[in-house]
C-alpha cells in the first residue's frame, strides 16, 4: 500500500542537507580567495578576453563556457565586475550541492544520519574540496557530477535501463570537466561485471549497460567532435590526436617511481586533508574507524541487528577500485598535487562512513569523528584565510613591485609561474615571457626558445624601453631544469650578451631578485654603447653581412646605415658623439643623421665628417654644438659609416655621447 506523505527519515535527510548546503555556503562564500592560482588566472583572462569560440581547453572542455556563462549572467543582474567572482560562485555553489548530495548519499549507503553528518562535513571542511569550491578552478564541478555518479552506484536496487542511462550522462558531465574522469569507467565494469554475475537475462543487462556506453558516449564525444570539427576546424585525425594530447606530450608530468614520488604522494594525500597537519588527522580518523569496529565486535553488532545498515550487495568493492585507479593514475601523473586528489574523497569519505556505521548510534566513536572533523575545519579555515589574503601573497608584491619599477613598454621576463598572469591581471602589464612560455611556443628547443627571448629583447631595446629578468629567470631552479631538459650553462650563454649591462634592483625582502637592462636612453647619457656581444638595439641597414665579436662588424653595401633604438635626448645635455670603428673600406665618408619628434631623417639635421685613411681602430668625435638642426628633442640617431662599400669590412667598437657635465 503506498501513502503521498514523506516518511520522517526521508523528510529528515532532505532538512539535513538542506542545512548542510546553506551551511557550505556560509563556510565558502567569506572565504572566497583572491589570490589565485595559474590555472585560475588562466580561465579568468580567456573568459573575459576571448571568444566564446576559443574558450574549449581539451582537458576540461566545458568550464570555459560555463564561466562565460556565469560572467553573461552576472552582467545580466547588473554585475560589471570581472570573470573572477562570478565563475568563484560557481564553484562555490557546485561545492555546497555535492556536500549536501554526499550526505544524502552516505545517509542511504548506511541507513545512519550519525554516520553520514560527520563525513559530509568531512568531505566539505577538507582543505581540497574547500580550497577549490572557493576558487576558480574545475574539479569542484567535477566532483559535484562524480558524487552523483556515486549517489547512483551504491543504491542496493537491481540495475535497470533508465539507471544506467543516467550514470552515463552523469559520467558525461565529470568528463566534460576534467577528462581524467575516464578513469571512471574502471569501477563501472567493476559493477556491471557484479550486474552480469547475478543477470539472469543477458539480453537484458546488455540494453542497459549499452544505455549507459551510448549515453556517456553522446555526452563527451559529441562535444569534442563539435569543437573539434565545427569550431576548430581540425581535417585530420592527428591534429584532433595533437590537441586532445597537449598536456600529455609535453613530458613535464608522470615517471618512474622512486623515493620522491613517494616523499610527494604523501605530501599531496596529507595536504588534502587539512594544512598542516593532515597526516596526524589521517592517523586520528583511522583510530575512530577502528574503534567503531571495535564496538561492533565487542556488541555482536550484525546488520540485522541495525535496521538502515548498508546490504552485503552494495558495491564497496567498485569504490575501492575507484580509490585505486585514480590513486594510480595521478601518483604516476603528478602525486604532490591536492587538486587531482578531490576525484578520491567522496569514495574514500564513503568507506568511512560505512566503518563509523558499525558503533553504536551516536556512541562515542561518532562524536570523537565530528570532533576531529571540526578541528579539521577549523585548521583548515585558518590556512585558507591565510592563502587567500593577497596582502600576504609574494607573487601579487612581486608583480606590484614590477609594474612600479617599470613602463607597460618594457619587457618583463620572469620566472615560470604566476607572474605570466599576475601582471596582465593586476598590474596591466602586457609584454612579458618566460622560460615556459618560450619553451612551449618552440615545441621544447632550447635554441629557439633562446632566439625567441633575444628576439623579444632586441625588439624591446630597439623601442628604447627597458628590460627586467627574474634571477630565478637566469639560474632556472633544477626542478625547472630538469623539467625542460636543459643546463644552467645553456640559459648563462643565451643570457650572455647582456651581462655586462645588467644591474640589480636591489628589491626589499622578500621580494626575489630582479636585474634591469637600462633603456636607451639612459645608456646614452652614461656608457653609451659598446658592441662586444650585442648590437644592443641598434640595427644595420643595407649591411647584408653582419657579427658581432669584440665589435660590431658589417661589410656595407649601397648606403649602409646604422640606426639607434629610439631615445628621448635633450639636444641641449650633448655637445659631442664619439664614435670608435676600424673602416676596412676604401671610402672615407661618413654621416650622422639625427632626428626630431617628428622621427625624420634629412640632410638637413646631419653632419658629415671624414674617416681617416687607415684599417685601425679610430676614436671620432663628432661635435655637435654648432651642427644644423641639433636642437630640441632627439629621438633617433643614424651613423652611415660610408656612402657605398666596395667590399671591405667594417667594425664599430662603440658609440658615447658626451655631455655638458663631462666638460
Amino acid at each position: 500500500m503506498r501513502t503521498s506523505a514523506m516518511s520522517p527519515v526521508v523528510r529528515d535527510s532532505r532538512l539535513i542537507a538542506a542545512a548542510l548546503f546553506v551551511g557550505m555556503l556560509f563556510l565558502y562564500l567569506p572565504t572566497l580567495t583572491r589570490v589565485h592560482t595559474f590555472d585560475a588566472l588562466s580561465y579568468v583572462t580567456s573568459v573575459e578576453r576571448k571568444p566564446w569560440t576559443e574558450l574549449f581547453h581539451p582537458h576540461h572542455l566545458a568550464y570555459g563556457p560555463l564561466g562565460a556563462l556565469a560572467l553573461a549572467l552576472g552582467r545580466a543582474l547588473g554585475y560589471d565586475g570581472g570573470a573572477a567572482l562570478p565563475m568563484q560562485l560557481v564553484n562555490a555553489i557546485a561545492g555546497a550541492l555535492g556536500v549536501a548530495l554526499f550526505y544524502v548519499t552516505a545517509r542511504a549507503a548506511t541507513g545512519r544520519t550519525d554516520a553520514a553528518l560527520p563525513v559530509a562535513l568531512l568531505l566539505g571542511g577538507s582543505y581540497a574540496f574547500w580550497y577549490y569550491a572557493v576558487e576558480i578552478e574545475v574539479y569542484t564541478v567535477a566532483t559535484l557530477f562524480l558524487i552523483i555518479c556515486l549517489a547512483l552506484i551504491i543504491q542496493p536496487r537491481p540495475w535497470h535501463a533508465r539507471r544506467c542511462l543516467a550514470l552515463g550522462v552523469a559520467q558525461g558531465g565529470a568528463v566534460l570537466f576534467h577528462q581524467t574522469n575516464v578513469l571512471f569507467c574502471v569501477p563501472v565494469a567493476v559493477i556491471a561485471l557484479a550486474d552480469l554475475r547475478a543477470t539472469k537475462d543477458v539480453r537484458a543487462f546488455t540494453g542497459r549497460w549499452a544505455a549507459y556506453a551510448i549515453a556517456l558516449a553522446l555526452v563527451t564525444v559529441l562535444p569534442y567532435l563539435y569543437v573539434m570539427l565545427i569550431v576548430s576546424n581540425f581535417r585530420t585525425i592527428d591534429a584532433m590526436l595533437a590537441w586532445l594530447t597537449e598536456y600529455a606530450r609535453t613530458g613535464w608530468w608522470g615517471g618512474p617511481l622512486t623515493t620522491n614520488t613517494v616523499v610527494s604522494l604523501g605530501t599531496g594525500l596529507s595536504d588534502t586533508l587539512a594544512q598542516p597537519g593532515g597526516g596526524w588527522f589521517y592517523l586520528a580518523l583511522g583510530v575512530a574507524a577502528a574503534w567503531a569496529g571495535g564496538q561492533r565486535v565487542r556488541q555482536g553488532i550484525s546488520s540485522a541487528e541495525q535496521p538502515g545498515m548498508p546490504a552485503p550487495s552494495l558495491p564497496w568493492a567498485a569504490l575501492v577500485v575507484w580509490l585505486a585507479t585514480y590513486g594510480a593514475f595521478f601518483a604516476w601523473w603528478e602525486p604532490d598535487n591536492i587538486e587531482f586528489w578531490i576525484a578520491s574523497l567522496p569514495p574514500a569519505c564513503l568507506i568511512f562512513a560505512r566503518a563509523l556505521a558499525q558503533a553504536r548510534r551516536w556512541s562515542m566513536p561518532i562524536w570523537a569523528s565530528l570532533t576531529i572533523v571540526g578541528v579539521i575545519v577549523w585548521v583548515n579555515y585558518g590556512s585558507i584565510a591565510q592563502r587567500g589574503n593577497p596582502t600576504t601573497d609574494l607573487q601579487r608584491l612581486i608583480a606590484r613591485e614590477l609594474a612600479a619599477h617599470s613602463t607597460p613598454a618594457d619587457l618583463l621576463i620572469v620566472p615560470d609561474g604566476l607572474q605570466e598572469l599576475y601582471l596582465p591581471h593586476y598590474e596591466q602589464r602586457e609584454n612579458f615571457v618566460s622560460l615556459n612560455q618560450a619553451l612551449f611556443d618552440s615545441a621544447g628547443s632550447w635554441e629557439a626558445a633562446c632566439s625567441i627571448l633575444r628576439n623579444r629583447i632586441a625588439t624591446t631595446q630597439r623601442a628604447g624601453a627597458a628590460i627586467i629578468i627574474a634571477d630565478e629567470a637566469l639560474h632556472p631552479p633544477q626542478r625547472v631544469l630538469e623539467r625542460h631538459r636543459i643546463t644552467q650553462r645553456q640559459v648563462e650563454d643565451c643570457f650572455a650578451p647582456y651581462r655586462t649591462t645588467l644591474f640589480n634592483l636591489d628589491f626589499a625582502a622578500p621580494i626575489p631578485t630582479y636585474w634591469r637592462l637600462p633603456t636607451a636612453t639612459e645608456l646614452a647619457l652614461t656608457t653609451g654603447w659598446t658592441f662586444e656581444r650585442d648590437t644592443m638595439g641598434w640595427q644595420a641597414f643595407n649591411a647584408p653581412d653582419e657579427s658581432v665579436d669584440r665589435g660590431w662588424n658589417i661589410t656595407p653595401g649601397i648606403d649602409p646605415a646604422l640606426l639607434s633604438p629610439l631615445l628621448h635626448l635633450d639636444a641641449r645635455q650633448v655637445v659631442a658623439i664619439e664614435i670608435r670603428m676600424a673602416n676596412g673600406t676604401r671610402n672615407r665618408d661618413a654621416q650622422l643623421f639625427y632626428a626630431g619628434v617628428d622621427g625624420a631623417m634629412s640632410e638637413e639635421r646631419s653632419v658629415r665628417w671624414e674617416l681617416n685613411a687607415t684599417g685601425d681602430a679610430t676614436t671620432y668625435t663628432i661635435d655637435l654644438r654648432a651642427a644644423p638642426g641639433w636642437d630640441g628633442i632627439i629621438t633617433r640617431l643614424r651613423i652611415d659609416p660610408v656612402g657605398v662599400g666596395d667590399g671591405g669590412n667594417i667594425r664599430i667598437e662603440w658609440v658615447r655621447l658626451r655631455l655638458t657635465t663631462d666638460r
